[in-house]
């Protein structure tokens, strides 16, 4: 192929000196009318076209439905409603990570300061409250008190998240 190439490169002007006989691009057009790729180049190009808008379309609408969504939404649903207080706990420790994440690029006293409010939160353990609980108190008060305290604790660690979201 390269032998050709640089042949034909060599050799321009012999294949320039001559021109096409007469009615040659007719015959040319006919022939390619008759395989239809004339047709076939029409109908792709079509259809990249609709193609392309389809995918525009798409692109689109997905973006509008993410710019109309507030980006804390998924963190503001309770998503321990049901839940026992470890559900809480977990969404805690989950939340928790996420907090060192995405204050890595903030200002080092603005870190800090968000880092040990987070630390103030944090509980050691999901039985932590449990252990400081009288002895007298039902099981099922326990649980709800439990509850209610990581359910506190989770609700500070949303707001402690906000923080890192702010520019």
């Amino acid at each position: 192929m390269d032998n050709l190439r640089s042949y034909i490169q060599d050799n321009r002007e012999l294949f320039e000196a001559e021109a096409p006989p007469q009615g040659h691009q007719t015959r040319f057009e006919e022939r390619l009318a008759k395989s239809g790729l004339k047709r076939n180049r029409h109908l792709v190009k079509q259809l990249i076209y609709v193609s392309a808008a389809a995918l525009l379309l798409v692109v689109l609408t997905i973006g509008i439905r993410f710019l109309k969504e507030d980006p804390l939404a998924g963190l503001l649903a309770d998503p321990c409603a049901d839940g026992a207080h470890t559900c809480y706990y977990n969404q805690i420790r989950k939340i928790s990570s996420q907090i060192e994440f995405d204050s890595r690029n903030l200002p080092e006293y603005k870190r800090q300061e968000i880092l040990m409010n987070m630390e103030s939160l944090m509980p050691a353990s999901a039985h932590e409250f449990s252990d400081m609980l009288p002895e007298g108190i039902s099981g099922k008060e326990a649980e709800r008190l439990n509850k209610e305290y990581y359910k506190q604790l989770y609700e500070g660690m949303i707001r402690i998240a906000s923080l890192t979201n702010q520019t």
